[in-house]
């Protein structure tokens, strides 16, 4: 587990090229419990910029943020939105209609797609940044608790990567057993203080 504040998550975030100080492994499924928004953002925004400039297709599923407040933080940190938006190379969801929607598992479903397609184009993967407050918001835990189990530890593809995101008031909200079920599921867990 690493316990850092949002300033030490961004610079290992920006370091993401240099091996020795890598926080996120390729093929990992990840948790990240973030305390506020404003360090939620700085850290996916620092990732974002650094993994867009190495032909990585990422994508943000938003839960408290509008996808354009998403598209503002990214923008803001000088980034061409439009122009990987139109790529293809850049999404940004709404992780409640995602996660929510008909299919719990379409979200699944995307990444693989997205994963497929990066191998066709010869890209370097799929960086997923999924946030599942939804999950909360509509008092579905204990289908939070499957989703994530159902998700491997570690993918048989190092092409990509999870991040599942959680608000610390919400990870709060969960059974001792529940959050340490998500600890010891999740490759690496990231605390911001």
């Amino acid at each position: 587990m690493v316990i850092a504040s949002s300033e030490e998550i961004v610079d290992l975030m920006a370091a993401e090229k240099d091996k020795e100080k890598k926080l996120i492994e390729p093929g990992s499924h990840n948790l990240l419990i973030y305390n506020d928004l404003k360090a939620f953002r700085r850290i996916y925004e620092k990732y974002v910029s650094s993994l867009l400039s190495q032909n990585e297709i990422i994508v943000i599923a938003t839960q408290y943020d509008t996808i354009e407040e998403v598209k503002n933080t990214v923008r803001l940190a000088g980034i061409d939105v439009e122009s990987y938006l139109n790529q293809g190379t850049l999404f940004v969801l709404d992780a409640q209609r995602g996660y929510q929607g008909v299919d719990t598992y379409g979200m699944w479903k995307l990444a693989m797609s997205l994963l497929l397609r990066a191998k066709k184009e010869g890209r370097r993967g799929v960086t997923w940044f999924g946030d599942l407050g939804s999950f909360f918001s509509f008092e579905k835990i204990e289908e939070l608790i499957q989703y994530e189990l159902w998700c491997p530890h570690k993918y048989e593809d190092e092409k990509i990567k999870t991040i599942c995101c959680y608000h610390l008031e919400n990870f709060r909200n969960l059974s001792e057993t529940q959050q340490q079920t998500l600890f010891d599921h999740h490759f690496k867990s990231i605390v911001v203080e």
